[in-house]
């Protein structure tokens, strides 16, 4: 179910070496987007920053930038 992306946290923890990303949904839950390289995280977080909205598929983990996901199949 898609759910938006109301805030989010980038993460790099040094030891050991990973990255991650904790996003707070619309519905007041939290899910993470963890074990990504630094290269996702990077580009990621760049989405994150510049796009208005963002939605979080809370079954599959995927992640878009959509002005309102209504439908999934026209987003798969």
């Amino acid at each position: 179910m898609w759910k938006k992306v109301e805030n989010y946290a980038l993460k790099f923890h040094n030891k050991p070496r990973r990255a991650a990303i904790h996003l707070k949904l619309s519905d007041a839950a939290d899910a993470v987007m963890d074990h990504l390289s630094v290269e996702e995280l990077h580009a990621l977080g760049v989405l994150l920053r510049t796009e208005p909205h963002i939605w979080y598929h809370t079954v599959r983990g995927d992640l878009v930038a959509h002005s309102a996901p209504e439908y999934e199949e026209d987003l798969d």
